[in-house]
């Protein structure tokens, strides 16, 4: 701790709201650079959604499927390293799998497209679907290995100015690419096809209404290998950014949900507790649901025409319901995410209309289920939050018993595709969006913030409001898109800039 003039100098304290990785990012770079930080979180365990839970002998994870950052490629790298990511509690360091296979896509026509990570792979799997497409095939494949070259400086204060410039010049021909997707919405892209398998499998990956490039820049990623999955999975990694940050000396108080950001002549001053404590801070750091902090603990004040803007008229990401299913089955054999198209839609009491099944077959992670058995999942995303809310408030029995009919419906489906495999069902638990809002107070339950349209890809928040000094607002609400990667960059971003202000050199 500093000393002047024989005194001790109290550090800064911060106050930080939300220990998912945002949070626990912000926290971990202030305390290694001498603040005294202290989150607030209102569930028992970190990471937000970025989450896993156990029944019985599985694991159902909700989050990572791939990341951005798990080898050099992207200079992301850096990030994960500095917060302990892939640091497991055993020392040992967290296995990486890529994989050959993306994803797949079964039609109810009999047709399989297999979106290979690698765009040389894909492209000789999409002439062989679309042969009459070869000049779009080859132009999108194309696309996709620029993409791929991306880097991201995520550390410029240890890179010389000619690095930093050369990576810039690199970037930007990608980007000049990469912002053609950006202002081409996906079913307006499709249509550029004449094979309907090729359309079929672009719109079964991505809304239609959103940008080419939420699915174009994960593609490339892949054709590079740079976006891997960290076995252990969400909870895991998550917990080992928990566990850097707590080896710095910071403190975490699970359980402690903040009902307001206290302020005082325009400046955050403090957190109140639904407890009814209140806590006094130097600096408030919101890493929390957007319209939760803006709306309720701040009770409307410091709200811009362009934050009011963005959530009354943007798009969300939607929220889901998923269904976990832990089968004594070895599923090796199966691919790891797979959507087969129905022979008619689902449709669920909350009015949402499913064409696909969506199932994520986690067999390439041994810590999910013992030898022999498999831990699998299945998504139904959907914008209907407020039926879930209304039904868990008013009639809990008929809640459950729809998810009960839910998941019977999903087996029926499931056993179509996999003979025997309803007797081989061990454990199922399901979530719905009243789960999401429970647990992590997430806006409508949805699970990354504002949707990527071409319009709202574009938009940047600020991460401070006018009129409110002292006061930070990170995470996926603040940048649209939301995701691992930019959570846990604005963390490293906010305490540089909190650094900066305080005449600090920033240290990581």
């Amino acid at each position: 701790m500093p000393r002047k003039e024989g005194f001790v100098v109290k550090p800064k304290n911060v106050l930080i709201i939300g220990a998912g990785i945002a949070g626990l990012s912000a926290a971990s770079y202030l305390q290694r650079n001498g603040y005294a930080t202290e989150i607030f979180e209102a569930h028992s365990v970190p990471g937000g959604l970025c989450t896993a839970w156990k029944r019985g002998e599985y694991t159902f994870d909700y989050c990572i499927h791939w990341l951005i950052g798990t080898n050099p490629e992207t200079g992301f790298d850096v990030l994960w390293k500095e917060l302990g990511a892939f640091q497991n509690e055993d020392g040992s360091q967290s296995q990486i799998r890529t994989f050959d296979e993306f994803t797949r896509m079964e039609f109810s026509d009999g047709e399989t497209v297999r979106v290979y990570a690698n765009a040389d792979r894909l492209k000789e799997e999409l002439l062989r679907v679309g042969p009459d497409d070869r000049k779009e095939i080859e132009q999108f494949t194309e696309d996709l290995k620029t993409l791929s070259h991306f880097r991201l400086i995520v550390d410029p204060e240890k890179r010389s100015l000619s690095n930093r410039l050369s990576t810039s010049l690199r970037n930007l021909s990608i980007f000049l690419r990469y912002l053609r997707h950006l202002k081409t919405p996906i079913q307006e892209y499709a249509r550029k096809f004449k094979s309907q398998a090729i359309r079929k499998t672009l719109l079964g990956m991505t809304p239609p209404d959103w940008s080419l490039a939420t699915l174009t820049m994960g593609l490339g990623l892949q054709h590079t290998q740079s976006a891997g999955y960290p076995v252990g999975g969400s909870l895991n990694f998550a917990r080992n950014i928990e566990r850097k940050y707590l080896s710095l000396g910071g403190k975490i108080h699970y359980r402690n949900p903040v009902e307001k950001i206290l302020v005082k002549d325009n400046q955050a001053v403090g957190l109140q507790l639904e407890s009814g404590e209140k806590v006094m801070g130097d600096e408030i750091i919101s890493a929390a649901d957007g319209h939760t902090t803006l709306y309720k603990m701040l009770e409307g004040k410091f709200l811009t025409k362009t934050l009011q803007n963005a959530y009354t008229h943007f798009p969300l990401f939607p929220s889901s319901i998923f269904l976990g299913f832990g089968i004594a089955r070895d599923m090796k054999d199966q691919p790891k995410m797979l959507a087969i198209e129905l022979d008619s839609p689902l449709e669920l009491p909350d009015k949402s209309v499913h064409p696909y099944l969506a199932i994520t077959i986690r067999h390439y992670d041994p810590t999910f289920a013992p030898a022999g058995k498999t831990s699998a999942s299945v998504l139904l995303n959907t914008w209907n939050e407020e039926f879930w809310r209304d039904l868990a408030g008013k009639n809990r029995h008929a809640y459950e018993e729809i998810k009960k009919e839910i998941g019977n419906r999903v087996i029926a489906l499931l056993e179509k595709r996999f003979p025997g495999i309803r007797s081989d069902i061990e454990e199922m638990d399901i979530s719905t969006p009243y789960t999401v809002q429970r647990y992590t107070h997430n806006w409508r339950g949805s699970y990354e913030g504002f949707g990527l349209t071409p319009k709202t890809i574009m938009a940047r928040f600020p991460k401070t409001l006018p009129g409110l000094s002292h006061f930070s607002m990170i995470g996926q609400w603040t940048t649209p898109g939301g995701g691992l990667p930019p959570a846990g960059l604005d963390g490293r971003n906010v305490a540089s800039r909190i650094c900066r202000q305080d005449g600090r050199p920033f240290v990581t």
